[in-house]
């Protein structure tokens, strides 16, 4: 896994760098918005549970390189919160735990202009992009509430108590995997004028590697999807 992660970040930076020398056909985008993201695991062996998704801040910065006509290719660096909570319900409803993850993600992705090429012209132009992404689990920081069972209440209900931690990953006692991989897709609609232009962004990401090491049954896998809505700015050197 340590491997495909660096063979990707090689390819990013020998993108970058190769990008330099063909500015005619160079753009670089920068652009923020939030996040919304769910794990995807089976729960039947937990009854009364499930994991709900969460919001969260995402940053993306990337080149985009025009290799025939309207085709490209992209790649660049994005700092994504991959957020969701593990929660009970019914008797057990009041017991949770919020998990607030740090991502550094590499995407590699091909794709086309479907109206407009802003290499050629200005005005309005959408865009498509799909491809692979390699991740690095930067953090993890948990907060949660908790039944204290030894101190019951006449009605049989149990008090709560809340506790919040960092994961440390030098321990790492859930065998966490802290590089993961996925597909990608992306859509984009933006508007070009001269050298600038705005856009609005949505990305997809579609987790394929197990966020546990130890998971040996394929039914316990657990994998996180992620959405990103974003606005940002482009600005093309040719």
């Amino acid at each position: 896994m340590k491997r495909k992660f660096y063979n990707v970040l090689y390819v990013s930076i020998l993108f970058f760098s190769t990008s330099l020398f063909a500015q005619n056909k160079l753009k670089l985008n920068v652009d923020a918005g939030y996040t919304y993201s769910s794990l995807n695991t089976n729960l039947s062996n937990l009854i009364d549970s499930k994991y709900i998704g969460r919001y969260g801040f995402g940053a993306n910065l990337s080149a985009e390189l025009s290799i025939f006509k309207s085709l490209f290719i992209s790649s660049g660096f994005s700092y994504l919160q991959k957020n969701y909570e593990f929660t009970r319900t019914g008797a057990r409803a009041g017991w949770y735990t919020k998990y607030d993850n740090e991502f550094l993600s590499l995407p590699l992705l091909i794709g086309g202009y479907l109206i407009n090429n802003p290499n050629e012209s200005n005005g309005v132009w959408i865009k498509v992009a799909g491809g692979m992404y390699t991740d690095y689990w930067l953090s993890m920081k948990r907060e949660g509430q908790y039944p204290v069972f030894f101190d019951q209440q006449p009605d049989g209900s149990h008090n709560h108590v809340k506790v919040s931690d960092k994961y440390d990953f030098k321990e790492n006692e859930n065998n966490l995997r802290r590089f993961g991989y996925g597909l990608q897709g992306q859509a984009q609609l933006g508007y070009s004028f001269n050298k600038l232009g705005v856009y609005v962004s949505y990305n997809y990401q579609y987790g394929l590697s197990d966020i546990k090491k130890d998971n040996i049954n394929r039914n316990q896998k657990m994998t996180i999807n992620s959405y990103m809505l974003s606005t940002g700015l482009t600005y093309k050197f040719n």
